[in-house]
């Protein structure tokens, strides 16, 4: 038995070296020299890798006990064991693999995942040539990751724990093709988003064309009398161009 625990506390420490290594390159060679990309998320790396771990290794104590203790499953070692694996270890797997979806789910790419309805929303976002506000904010980097996620944060699948509901209702209805054209939201959106980043903003006090575009915007945003778009484009593209079914 000793000899089996030992080959087991070695596979397990392999597999734990490998599957927490993190990459450090952040800079990558492509066509006519070399382009910076954003460094993994260090922590999230490890929670993954950790959570991969801990199902293997509970699968291995598991396939330990039920393989090679078949005919000493009433002892009470055996049982501790299967004990540990069915019901400890698949909770730490169980939360690490929770949070890593929702960090995953705050991800551009996690919203354009549902090809059809968002295409063009996030196709616009990245169109160099549009001037709507999304894309406006997209490159010129005024919002540096999770775009979508950011501005959409009160009623997103990484919001509150109503929202994150209604995210579902999101997926089941994209998984089930019973979502509906035009894309739109369920309620008024809360341009008093804005403000987290823009208020206090020297640009936003006083904007380089004119300085006094935006006096007295604030209270008016605040008191909901006012809207970004009032002034400034829509942040998408206009409904009869969003999502349509075929």
């Amino acid at each position: 038995m000793r000899k089996a625990t030992r080959r087991l506390v070695s596979v397990s420490s392999l597999i734990l070296a490998l599957l927490l290594a993190v990459p450090v390159l952040s800079v990558a060679a492509q066509e006519g020299g070399l382009t910076f990309e954003q460094p993994e998320d260090v922590i999230l790396h490890w929670a993954e890798r950790a959570c991969i771990l801990i199902l293997l290794l509970s699968a291995a104590i598991i396939a330990y006990v039920l393989l090679f203790r078949r005919d000493r499953l009433m002892m009470n070692s055996s049982k501790w064991l299967l004990f540990l694996g069915l019901c400890v270890l698949p909770l730490p797997a169980a939360l690490l693999s929770a949070g890593v979806g929702m960090e995953g789910s705050k991800a551009t790419e996690f919203c354009h995942s549902c090809h059809e309805p968002m295409d063009p929303f996030v196709e616009d976002m990245m169109d160099p040539e549009s001037e709507h506000l999304a894309a406006v904010h997209y490159k010129n980097k005024l919002i540096q990751h999770e775009h979508c996620w950011n501005c959409h944060s009160d009623y997103g699948i990484s919001g509150t724990a109503e929202a994150k509901f209604t995210g579902l209702i999101h997926i089941w209805k994209y998984t089930t093709d019973t979502w509906e054209a035009p894309i739109k939201l369920y309620n008024d959106y809360r341009w008093t988003i804005c403000l987290e980043c823009h208020a206090g903003a020297g640009y936003f006090e006083a904007p380089r064309n004119d300085p006094e575009a935006h006096e007295g915007v604030l209270d008016l945003v605040l008191s909901g009398e006012f809207s970004c778009t009032d002034c400034h484009e829509s942040s998408h593209p206009p409904r009869e161009e969003r999502s349509t079914r075929p």
